[in-house]
């Protein structure tokens, strides 16, 4: 069964205490919809000692001097593949109860995707053990041996490859076609334990159906990286 306990990072863990539109709109109506769910934020330096825990040395020096968020990228894969649950990005709006999405015990991975392009990143949610996770950590490490840097490549499209393999036996690359995933859809929908959405973020997601009218979720999200500091991965905020 998919354990109910929900993984989050972030710089700090008052994060509930903010009153950013983004934070109220999102992980306190998680928290609130989902009293039964044990959440967990944790810092910069808690996903660090994770992977050197978990990582042998000769991988963990290949990510020990990584930005963050590279290091969330693998972090959350491990996380879920151990422990299973949630994984959602903080910068989510939320206002759908999980209970609605795990309908029945003979869930064990709910897989949604971003429009026909590829497989959500921001947001897993698994039993632990889930082969895709593990070879979707392997596959990172792989990389970053090979001298890749790219964090889309390493992140979303790592995934992509890793949850497509498990899938079909093969790898897909990202943005293959509506066809393809609708291919990818179909087996999804005959192994009798898997869910999928399509999302079209940050609007209407599996997490959240824009019943409140929020027209503005880039500015929530600049705002609340300003409350706290912080420059996007990006650099262009």
């Amino acid at each position: 069964m998919i354990p109910k306990i929900v993984h989050l990072t972030w710089k700090t863990k008052d994060i509930f205490s903010s009153t950013s539109p983004l934070i109220l709109n999102g992980i306190v109506k998680l928290k609130e919809m989902n009293p039964d769910w044990k959440i967990t934020v944790y810092t910069d330096e808690e996903i660090d000692n994770y992977l050197k825990y978990y990582l042998e040395p000769t991988d963990y020096n290949l990510i020990k001097d990584v930005h963050i968020v590279g290091k969330s990228d693998l972090w959350r894969l491990l996380k879920i593949y151990n422990e299973g649950g949630l994984y959602m990005d903080i910068d989510r709006l939320y206002n759908v109860s999980l209970s609605d999405i795990i309908t029945s015990d003979t869930i064990k991975w709910v897989l949604p995707t971003y429009l026909d392009m590829d497989f959500s990143h921001d947001i897993m949610l698994s039993a632990p053990g889930n082969p895709a996770f593990l070879r979707a950590a392997q596959l990172h490490l792989e990389r970053r041996k090979a001298g890749e840097t790219n964090i889309y490549y390493l992140g979303p499209q790592t995934y992509m490859h890793a949850v497509t393999f498990s899938l079909m036996g093969k790898v897909i690359n990202t943005n293959p076609g509506k066809k393809v995933f609708e291919e990818l859809r179909a087996k999804i929908i005959q192994s009798n334990f898997i869910k999928t959405y399509r999302e079209t973020s940050p609007l209407d997601t599996m997490v959240y159906k824009d019943n409140d009218n929020i027209k503005n979720h880039e500015d929530m999200k600049r705002a609340l990286y300003k409350e706290y500091e912080l420059k996007h991965w990006t650099n262009e905020w």
